[in-house]
Order: C-alpha cells, then structure tokens, then sequence
C-alpha cells in the first residue's frame, strides 16, 4: 500500500508539472501571436507606430495582455529598430509570461518622404496624361 501511495503521489506531482508547462506553452504562443498582430498592424499602417507603454489589449482572455513599443536606432541610416513587448497584466508572484518582437523597419521621417514623393511623381504623370489626351483630342477636332 505504502509503495502504490507513493507511485500515486509522484504520478499526481508529475500531471501538475505537466499542466503547468502546457498552460505556460498556451500562454507563450498566444503572446508570440498578438505581438506578430500588433507588429503587422504597425507596418501596414493600422496602428500608429509611437511609443506606448502598458497599453491594454482588447482580447477575450481570461487573463488582460498589455503592450509597449519603443523606438531604437540602428547602425543602418534610414532604419531603425521598432521593439514590441507583450505581457500578461498580472502581478509577478504569478509569473506572468512576456515575449519581446524586434523589427528593422524604415524610419518614420524616411517613410514620410517616401510617400510625398510617390505623391508627388503621380500627380506629374497624371498631369502628362492629361496634357497628351488633351493635344490628342484637339487633333481630332479639327
């Protein structure tokens, strides 16, 4: 009896450790995804890319997830190094799982300019177009 309440009782130690390190990898992996979220959202331009820090996320979670940004310089001109860090807002006696994603994206000034001259060139070749449909028409009317 003595060994098989042993057995018992190791086996019960084990199952805890083991559900333990699955809830741990569950709350890892749904990090990793909202960070890859939130760093897609800031690329595309749905998210404005500007230093936060603690701001909530609005998932349906039975624990709340909170997010910074910060922006770094890199050795590269014209990039620089966008950090995102995802954690679980709990207290840290409850170890709370954090994942930091790093991205190497063109600098908000470079960006800018960027778009003000693609802007720029597609006014220009509209305003050819136009001025070549309108020498073509008034060939035709003559």
């Amino acid at each position: 009896m003595a060994i098989l309440a042993g057995a018992v009782a190791v086996l019960g130690e084990i199952m805890r450790s083991a559900d333990r390190n699955a809830a741990d990898a569950q709350a890892e992996t749904r990090a990793q995804l909202l960070a890859c979220s939130l760093m897609d959202e800031m690329v595309t331009g749905v998210l404005e890319p500007t230093e936060q820090s603690q701001v909530a996320l609005n998932v349906d979670d039975a624990v709340p997830w909170v997010y910074s940004v910060r922006f770094g310089t890199t050795n590269i001109e014209g990039l620089m190094a966008v950090e995102l860090v995802v954690e679980q807002d709990l207290e840290a006696q409850f170890n709370p799982v954090r994942y930091r994603l790093v991205r190497w994206l063109p600098s908000v000034t470079e960006a800018v300019e960027e778009d003000e001259e693609e802007a720029e060139e597609t006014e220009e070749s509209s305003e050819e177009n136009t001025e070549q449909g309108d020498s073509t028409e008034g060939g035709d009317a003559q």
